[in-house]
């Protein structure tokens, strides 16, 4: 998944001053469509992305021509302000649009404030019954739901490999855990604190609290008791332990993805240098290998199953990409019959194979299209009964402790108990 940085209420309520509650910002990116002056017209607002948009607006003219009484303008801006202006839109409930594009986890902090519309039960029903676990976790608040999932959001279960470094070196794609550690070990180089090559680069934003937590889970472990953070157990000090002495003893990889001042990702430098044999990474970076750097798929780099650390096929994820709708819409009806048009699961595929994701219809997930399109995504398909939702919380702030953390244990060899003690309760004070 994109990273991007949740801002508090109080950024939201201040960026208002500054910026205007529902006109588009002048450096927006409007469709033509829906301008024709129809009886009804409903606003999408999304950010911009130059596969993500012609898709967007392929759907808008199918719904608008499956129903010519209502027309759909998108409204889409730039990544950095999109956050901002969602949130300044929907607290202050002026303005904005009638239907969101947006991040599951930002449902979080939305739901209780009464700015989106609860989606209605029958169709809800239909969608959970054809949803995996993750996908819908973050849109519920006390009984209901306020938004609709587009996409399963998968971190883990992936492994970008750098293919013409296996061939050089004369070995092939691990299977099993076991055997990826020993490639790391035996191919990583590096000379002090300069790395030649890293054997597998699990240290970034992302990476780091996935790998942990799908370590845990596929171990019989948990992080969590009730609503409340329990890491300083038995399983999580031990596989902890793991990910730091794959640092701190085998130097597999450095805390460069979590240090590095030019925040370049690990994937990055898989697709940009030499530097990296294996990164574990979420499915979209392969459509940005091709299409953002240049590079052959199956010539450059390929995008390989990653194994378990334990023996069951677990792991943790967030809710994606979704859709909502403005509780101050005053156009509900016209808004839900869009967002009910775009989730039909054959519709939906289309979108998600324009869009390079992994789908949140179990349906549409199975269809013999998806891999057909996206065959590098048949590691995921078969594993995406294995995902658990993240938990109910916001979790850019997990991410953020669960880097310090990390650092802290192996830069100043603080006992991991002592790390995940401080860990819990810093993150149950939140």
């Amino acid at each position: 998944m994109k990273k991007f940085t949740s801002c508090v209420l109080a950024v939201a309520l201040a960026a208002s001053l500054l910026t205007g509650c529902g006109a588009p910002a002048a450096n927006s990116d409007s469709s033509a469509a829906g301008k024709s002056g129809a009886a009804t017209t409903i606003t999408l607002w999304s950010h911009i992305d130059e596969n993500w948009n012609p898709a967007q607006d392929k759907m808008i003219a199918d719904f608008e021509a499956a129903n010519p009484d209502i027309k759909v303008v998108r409204e889409s801006f730039p990544y950095d302000e999109f956050e901002s202006k969602t949130q300044t839109s929907l607290l202050s409930k002026e303005g904005g649009a009638d239907v969101y594009q947006l991040w599951g986890g930002w449902a979080i902090d939305y739901a209780k404030t009464g700015a989106f519309s609860p989606v209605p039960d029958t169709y809800m029903e239909k969608v959970k019954s054809d949803s995996y676990e993750p996908v819908i976790g973050s849109f519920g608040y006390k009984g209901k739901y306020y938004g609709v999932p587009l996409e399963f959001n998968i971190e883990y279960g992936g492994l970008l490999v750098n293919t013409p470094k296996f061939k050089e070196l004369g070995i092939q794609y691990p299977t099993t855990w076991d055997d990826m550690i020993n490639i790391a070990k035996k191919n990583s180089s590096s000379d002090g604190a300069v790395y030649h090559l890293r054997g597998l680069d699990f240290v970034g934003w992302d990476t780091l609290p996935y790998t942990w937590l799908s370590m845990i889970l596929s171990s019989g472990g948990k992080y969590m008791e009730g609503d409340k953070f329990n890491f300083n157990n038995p399983v999580g000090v031990e596989t902890m332990q793991k990910l730091v002495d794959y640092v701190a003893v085998d130097k597999i990889t450095n805390l460069d993805g979590l240090t590095n001042a030019s925040d370049t990702e690990p994937y990055q430098k898989l697709f940009t240098s030499d530097e990296e044999l294996m990164v574990p990474r979420g499915p979209w970076t392969v459509s940005e290998g091709i299409h953002v750097d240049g590079l052959e798929y199956g010539k450059d780099f390929e995008y390989v199953a990653m194994p378990f650390y334990g023996p069951q096929k677990l792991f943790a994820a967030e809710t994606g990409w979704g859709l909502a709708v403005n509780a101050s819409s005053k156009n509900q009806e016209a808004a839900w019959k869009f967002v009910e048009f775009w989730t039909d699961p054959d519709r939906v595929l289309d979108y998600n194979i324009a869009c390079g994701m992994v789908p949140a219809s179990k349906t549409a997930a199975h269809n013999p299209e998806l891999l057909k399109a996206m065959p590098y995504l048949e590691p995921l398909v078969n594993i995406l009964d294995g995902g658990k939702f993240i938990g109910y919380f916001n979790t850019d702030k997990l991410k953020e402790n669960v880097k310090n953390t990390f650092i802290d244990i192996v830069n100043n060899k603080t006992p991991v108990a002592e790390a995940l003690e401080k860990l819990d309760s810093t993150m149950n004070a939140e």
